[in-house]
C-alpha cells in the first residue's frame, strides 16, 4: 500500500511537472539553462555554505563537553553523508539520521550524546522552518496584489505556522515520547514496536529535555545557525535568477524558497521529491508572478546541483563502509545492542 502510494505521488508529480514544460515551452526552459553558460558552478557555491551553517548548528546541539572532542570537518562530513541518505532514500529522514549516529558512534562518539544532538537537531532546524515559513508567508503578502485570492491562503499559512511553532516547543520540552505513551495509554492503544524501544525512547527523551533545560544558550546558538542557514536558502534563486537575465527581489526569492521547502515535505517519501519538488518550484513561481521560464529552468537547476551533491555524498558514505547494504546491517545492529 504505502508503495502504490509513493508510485502515484511520483507519477502525479512528474505529471504535473511535464504540463508546467509543455505551457511554458522545451525551447524556452533550455535557452534560459543555457545562459547560465561559465557561471553555473556559482549555482553550487551557496548549498556549500548552507551545510557549513547548518553543521555548526548541530554542533551546538552537542553539550558542550561532546562538542569539545568533535572536529568541525568530521562533522561536515557526517552530515553530508547522512543529508544524502534523506535525499535519496524515502525514510522521511529516519535513515540519514542513524547514519550520522552511527558514523559517529563509530569515531568512538557517545552514541547517547549522539542520539540526543540528532534529535535535538532536527527539532531545531524544524522549529526554524516554521519561523521561515512564516517569513515567507509575509513576503508572500508583500507581493501579491491586494486582490490576490492568494494573501487568504498566506494569512491562514501564517497563523497555522505560529500555532505549529507553539506546540512544537510545548512538546519537546515536555518529552515528546512521554507524551506520546501517555496519550497511547490513555487511548488504550498499543504499538509493540514501540513498547519493545521504550527504555531507550524515554531515555532519550530525558536527554533532549535535559538539553532544553540546561543548555539553553546552546539552544538558542542551534536556533541561530539553523534560521541563517533557512535565509542563505534564498541566496540559491537570487542568484539563478540575476545569472539568467531575470533578477528578482529578495522577498520574491524569500517567498518561492519557503514554500519550495514545504513542497519538498510534502514529497518526502518520493525518491528525492521527483517531481513533487520540480512542480511545486513551478506553481509557487507562478503564483509569485515570475515568468513560467525561469521557475522550471530554477528547478532542473536545483535538481542537477542536489544531484551533484547527493553523489558526493553517497562517495564520502562509501569511503566509510563497502556497501550501504553492509551499513544497513551495522545499524540495525547497533540499534539492537542498545535496546
Amino acid at each position: 500500500m504505502k508503495n502504490a502510494i509513493r508510485a502515484a505521488l511520483l507519477i502525479l508529480g512528474l505529471g504535473l511537472f511535464g504540463w508546467f514544460v509543455q505551457r511554458a515551452g522545451v525551447g524556452e526552459i533550455w535557452r534560459t539553462c543555457v545562459s547560465l553558460g561559465w557561471y553555473a558552478p556559482l549555482a553550487l557555491i551557496s548549498y556549500g555554505v548552507v551545510q557549513a551553517v547548518d553543521t555548526l548548528g548541530w554542533r551546538f546541539a552537542f553539550n558542550r563537553d561532546a562538542a569539545r572532542r568533535i572536529r568541525f570537518w568530521t562533522l561536515y562530513r557526517v552530515r553530508w553523508c547522512g543529508e544524502a541518505v534523506n535525499n535519496v532514500v524515502p525514510s522521511g529522514y529516519v535513515g540519514g539520521e542513524a547514519v550520522k549516529v552511527y558514523l559517529l558512534g563509530k569515531r568512538g562518539v557517545n552514541t547517547g550524546d549522539v542520539t540526543v544532538s540528532v534529535i535535538v537537531g532536527r527539532t531545531v532546524q524544524t522549529l526554524t522552518q516554521v519561523i521561515f515559513i512564516a517569513l515567507g508567508s509575509a513576503a508572500f503578502l508583500s507581493i501579491v496584489r491586494p486582490e490576490s485570492r492568494v494573501r487568504y491562503g498566506m494569512l491562514v499559512v501564517l497563523a497555522g505556522s505560529l500555532m505549529a511553532l507553539g506546540a512544537l516547543f510545548w512538546l519537546q520540552s515536555q518529552g515528546m515520547f512521554s507524551i506520546l505513551f501517555a496519550t497511547l495509554e490513555k487511548l488504550k492503544i498499543r504499538i509493540k514496536s514501540l513498547d519493545l524501544h521504550r527504555a531507550e525512547l524515554l531515555r532519550v527523551d530525558r536527554g533532549v529535555v535535559g538539553f532544553y533545560r540546561h543548555n539553553r544558550w546552546r539552544f538558542f546558538l542551534s536556533a541561530c545557525c539553523y534560521l541563517g542557514g533557512w535565509m542563505l536558502d534564498t541566496l540559491d534563486i537570487f542568484l539563478v535568477s540575476r545569472l539568467v537575465g531575470m533578477p528578482i527581489s529578495w522577498p520574491q526569492a524569500l517567498a518561492i524558497e519557503v514554500f519550495v521547502g514545504v513542497a519538498k515535505v510534502l514529497g518526502l517519501f518520493v525518491p528525492g521529491a521527483l517531481g513533487v519538488q520540480e512542480s511545486g518550484i513551478a506553481l509557487v513561481c507562478q503564483l509569485a508572478g515570475l515568468p513560467e521560464s525561469l521557475g522550471l529552468s530554477y528547478a532542473l537547476i536545483r535538481r542537477g546541483r542536489e544531484l551533484i551533491y547527493a553523489s558526493l555524498g553517497w562517495l564520502l558514505l562509501y569511503a566509510e563502509e563497502a556497501s550501504f547494504g553492509e551499513l544497513s546491517g551495522k545499524i540495525a545492529g547497533q540499534t539492537s545492542k542498545q535496546s
